[in-house]
């Protein structure tokens, strides 16, 4: 894009895009940190800092693609180590929760002889572990017009004294042109003794994308006739939680509200896909869920040093299916 014509007639292209560094000054998310962004394509988006660097807001073209909970996205986050390690769920919100760094699931505990701190025998983990509530340090943020993309790097931490040292550096790109997001993650043991590692993106989907005549895409994934039954709200819903392997080609999505929205991953690196289905009513979001094996032992450990690499590929465009009045 052509940044002189465009200040021509806009200063500093605002009439096209933004992005601004925001304080929430009411509600429970007061004080927290929001990254807001817009894009000409129709894209619009909030990435919370002291969220885990998540996206927790999303639209498109004025339609909201994401999830939003009871919770509100609460500053801060709460404990997640409360309620025998259920804490999470009362901070639970938003289109992508980052879950790990070492690990995601069910609370639970495991060795802690990588330690070498005799007083822990075990390793103590809420559920879906501790990232999503780490503030963010922000390196970069920039509209670069002659590259068609907004940029925006970040740095996460998770760590203990005598336990896990992990560094998390997060990268978005958002397409100026197309409903393109690009979130590319490193995590990294910065530590000296070698740690537990696992991750897990919980890519939730709400109202109005998803309705009745909402749909699972992908050619090659076995679950997706789970939601062939339709995904009405219940007030006395149970979440149901399906487990399988990632498809081949890496690609699943959701089609329904006039959006078709589709996620991109290497299935090399996040091995197993979950598809979570909560469709009580006031809470009524599904949720795509590519992870890593935490059962793996050659990839659930990170070495003094080693650092492993994750790539999701968020696009959104209009389908004329599934409108709802």
């Amino acid at each position: 894009m052509d940044i002189n014509e465009i200040t021509r007639r806009s200063a500093h292209g605002r009439a096209l895009a933004d992005l601004k560094l925001v304080t929430v000054a009411d509600g429970p998310g007061t004080g927290g940190r929001l990254l807001q962004l817009r894009t000409p394509a129709g894209l619009a988006a909030d990435i919370a800092l002291d969220r885990g660097g998540d996206l927790l807001r999303l639209s498109w073209k004025g339609r909201e693609v994401g999830w939003h909970s009871a919770a509100m996205a609460p500053h801060p986050s709460p404990n997640t180590d409360a309620e025998h390690g259920l804490g999470f769920l009362r901070g639970f919100d938003g289109f992508i929760v980052t879950c790990g760094l070492d690990h995601h699931g069910l609370p639970a505990e495991t060795s802690a002889d990588d330690a070498c701190y005799p007083p822990r025998d075990v390793h103590v983990h809420p559920l879906h572990g501790r990232i999503s509530t780490a503030r963010a340090d922000l390196v970069t943020k920039e509209i670069d017009w002659q590259a068609g993309e907004i940029v925006i790097r970040l740095v996460l931490r998770q760590t203990s004294v005598f336990g896990e040292n992990l560094e998390l550096q997060r990268d978005y790109r958002f397409a100026l042109e197309q409903g393109d997001i690009i979130l590319t993650d490193r995590v990294t043991n910065r530590g000296f003794r070698p740690a537990r590692h696992g991750i897990l993106y919980h890519v939730n989907v709400g109202f109005p994308v998803l309705c009745e005549t909402a749909r699972l895409t992908g050619e090659h994934w076995e679950l997706a006739k789970l939601m062939e039954m339709g995904a009405l709200p219940k007030d006395d819903h149970v979440e149901n939680v399906d487990v399988a392997p990632s498809p081949p080609d890496g690609q699943i999505g959701l089609r329904g509200g006039g959006v078709d929205l589709s996620l991109r991953y290497d299935p090399s690196c996040l091995p197993v896909m979950a598809l979570w289905r909560a469709f009580q009513s006031g809470t009524y979001a599904l949720g795509l869920e590519p992870q890593t094996d935490l059962s793996d032992k050659g990839t659930a450990l990170l070495a003094a040093g080693e650092e492993r690499g994750y790539r999701l590929h968020i696009s959104v465009q209009d389908t004329q299916e599934d409108v709802l009045p």
